[in-house]
C-alpha cells in the first residue's frame, strides 16, 4: 500500500563550520626596568667582545648606524654628568695644557750653525706673530693657536673625532673648525670613476679620503640642510681622531665605553639620596578608638564609613589630642646599603673605560700614599702623550706646513728655497711639562743620564722646553760674569795687602 510505502529519509544539510584560526595575540604587558636589564646584561657586549650579528663585519658599519647616537649621549654627558665633565678637562690638561704645545722651528739645512740658528729664529718669530694673534689665526678671530689646541681636544672627546679646514684667503693662512654633525651619514654611494662615499667622505680604490660633503647649516634656525652639501677638498681638512681599528673612517665618543656604567652609577646616587631624604622624615598617624570613630557622622552614614584624619604639625608642636585619639609614628629606615661599595666597582670600571685612573678622574688624593700618586703620574703622561702624539701628527703639523709654504710664496722676508721644502718643515713640537712630585729626583735622574753620557745639555734643555742655543749661551755668559767678578775680587785683595805702609 502507498502508505506503506517507505518515504526516503531526508538528511539535513550540513553546513561546513569554519574553524576560526587561533591568532596568537601577544602580550602587552609592560616590560619592568628590571627585566631590561637583565635582557641588556644577557646580551651585553662584554660576551661577544663589542660585536653583534651587525656590527661584526666592519666597524664602520657600527659608525654609520649608531654615531650620531653616540654623540648626542656624550654631548648631554660632557655637559650634565660631572663625571664626564671632570674626564674632558683632565684630557685637556693632559695633552695640551695650559699653554698647549709649542712649536719651534728645527731646520735640518747643510749650512753653518750660525745660518741655521738664524733661520730658527726668525721662522719662529714669524709663526709666533701669526698664530697667538687670533684675527690672523682663526676664520672667525677669536682662537689663538692654544686655545685653538684646546678646543679641539674638547671636541674631540665629546663627538670622538674634530675637523679643522685650513682655509686660504688673500695669501693668508686662517683656521676653522667644523662641527662634525654636519657631516651626515646619509648618502652612502658608489660613484660611477670607481670612488665611493662611506659616513660622509668620499674615498678612492686605496681608502684614501678625497672629499668630504659636509651638509649646509643655517645659524638662525640651527637647522640641517641634508640634501645641501658643502663639498671641501680633503687637502684643506685635518681629521682629528684617535682609531681603534685599521680602515676606521669616523672616530668614536670616548665616553661610549663607560656611558652604561655612568646612567647606573647616576641612577643608583638618586635612589641613595631619596632613601636618605625618606629615611630622615617621618611620619604620624592619628587613630581613633571604635566608640568615637564615628560620632561626628549622622546617623545614615554612620554604617560602612571610615572617617580620615590628615593634619600636619610643625616642628616641636605639643598639643592635647581629643578624648580617645592616639598618634601612632612611623620612621621609614635606610634601604640603600654598600653604596661606597657599589660606586667604588663603578669607578674602577669606569676608570678602565676612559684610560685614566681613578685617583686622576676624581682629583682625590685622600688615603693616596706618595708612591702611588708617583705612579698616576707616569701613568697619566703616557696616557696622554699618545693623544698628544696623534694631535701633532694629524693637525699641528700640517697647519705648521701650509704656513710655511704660504709664507715662502707670499713674504720677502725669507730668502729660502722650495727644493730644500722638506728640511724647512722640520721642527721640535714640545707639550707643556707637568709639575714633577719629587723634582729633586728628576733632576738627579737628568745629571746621572748627562754624566752616563746617555744624553746630552742640548737634548735635556730641549725636553724642558727652551732654546738650547740662547741657554747655553746665557749660562756661558754667566759663567765669564762670575770669573770676572772672582777675578777683580782677587786682584782688590792682593792690592790691598801689597800696600806699603808709612815710616
Amino acid at each position: 500500500m502507498f502508505w506503506k510505502k517507505k518515504q526516503p529519509e531526508i538528511i539535513p544539510e550540513v553546513k561546513p563550520v569554519q574553524k576560526r584560526e587561533k591568532q596568537q595575540r601577544a602580550k602587552t604587558t609592560p616590560s619592568s626596568t628590571l627585566k631590561k636589564d637583565l635582557n641588556a646584561v644577557r646580551n651585553t657586549a662584554v660576551l661577544n667582545f663589542g660585536f653583534n650579528a651587525n656590527s661584526g663585519s666592519n666597524i664602520n658599519f657600527l659608525i654609520l648606524k649608531a654615531l650620531p647616537t653616540m654623540r648626542a649621549v656624550s654631548r648631554d654627558a660632557v655637559l650634565k654628568n660631572p663625571i664626564g665633565r671632570k674626564y674632558m678637562n683632565l684630557s685637556v690638561d693632559g695633552v695640551c695644557g695650559s699653554d698647549g704645545v709649542y712649536v719651534k722651528p728645527a731646520v735640518e739645512l747643510d749650512s753653518t750653525e750660525e745660518e741655521i740658528n738664524r733661520i730658527n729664529a726668525q721662522l719662529e718669530k714669524l709663526f709666533d706673530r701669526w698664530a697667538y694673534d687670533p684675527d690672523k689665526f682663526s676664520l672667525d678671530g677669536s682662537l689663538s693657536f692654544d686655545l685653538f689646541q684646546q678646543n679641539v681636544e674638547k671636541i674631540r672627546v665629546q663627538d670622538g673625532e674634530c675637523f679643522i679646514r685650513i682655509h686660504k684667503i688673500k695669501s693668508t693662512i686662517k683656521v676653522e673648525v667644523l662641527d662634525s654633525a654636519r657631516l651626515l651619514q646619509v648618502n652612502n654611494q658608489h660613484l660611477g670613476d670607481g670612488t665611493y662615499i662611506s659616513n660622509g667622505i668620499r674615498f678612492d680604490t686605496n681608502h684614501r679620503p678625497i672629499e668630504y660633503y659636509f651638509c649646509r647649516f643655517d645659524p638662525v634656525t640651527y637647522s640641517f640642510f641634508t640634501g645641501d652639501y658643502e663639498v671641501i677638498p680633503a687637502n684643506e681638512i685635518c681629521h682629528y681622531f684617535i682609531a681603534d681599528q685599521v680602515g676606521q673612517e669616523r672616530g668614536l665618543p670616548d665616553l661610549v665605553a663607560s656611558s652604561k656604567l655612568i646612567e647606573d652609577l647616576k641612577n643608583f646616587t638618586e635612589a641613595a639620596l631619596t632613601a636618605k631624604r625618606v629615611s630622615a622624615s617621618s611620619m604620624a598617624f592619628i587613630t581613633n578608638s571604635e566608640q568615637e570613630s564615628t560620632a561626628l557622622l549622622d546617623a545614615d552614614d554612620v554604617e560602612g564609613v571610615t572617617p580620615t584624619y590628615t593634619e600636619y604639625f610643625e616642628a616641636g608642636f605639643i598639643g592635647e589630642l581629643n578624648y580617645g585619639q592616639d598618634i601612632k609614628t612611623v620612621t621609614p629606615t635606610n634601604g640603600v646599603d654598600g653604596i661606597d661599595q657599589f660606586t667604588n666597582e663603578l669607578m674602577n670600571q669606569i676608570s678602565m673605560g676612559l684610560n685614566v685612573t681613578k685617583q686622576a678622574l676624581l682629583a682625590d688624593t685622600s688615603n693616596a700614599s706618595f708612591s702611588a700618586a708617583r705612579l698616576t703620574e707616569k701613568l697619566q703622561q703616557t696616557t696622554f702623550r699618545t693623544r698628544t702624539n696623534v694631535l701633532i701628527n694629524k693637525v699641528l703639523k700640517p697647519i705648521y706646513v701650509a704656513w710655511l709654504k704660504n709664507e715662502m710664496l707670499n713674504s720677502n722676508k725669507l730668502d729660502l728655497s722650495f727644493s730644500d721644502f722638506d728640511d724647512l718643515i722640520c721642527a721640535r713640537y714640545i707639550s707643556q711639562k707637568p709639575i714633577s712630585l719629587d723634582p729633586v729626583k728628576d733632576i738627579q735622574a737628568e745629571i746621572l743620564k748627562l754624566d752616563a753620557g746617555l744624553v746630552s745639555k742640548t737634548q735635556v734643555i730641549a725636553e724642558l722646553g727652551g732654546d738650547p742655543v740662547k741657554v747655553l749661551a746665557e749660562i756661558e755668559a754667566e759663567k765669564e760674569n762670575k770669573e770676572d767678578i772672582q777675578d777683580g775680587n782677587q786682584t782688590t785683595k792682593e792690592g790691598t795687602n801689597d800696600t806699603p805702609t808709612s815710616d
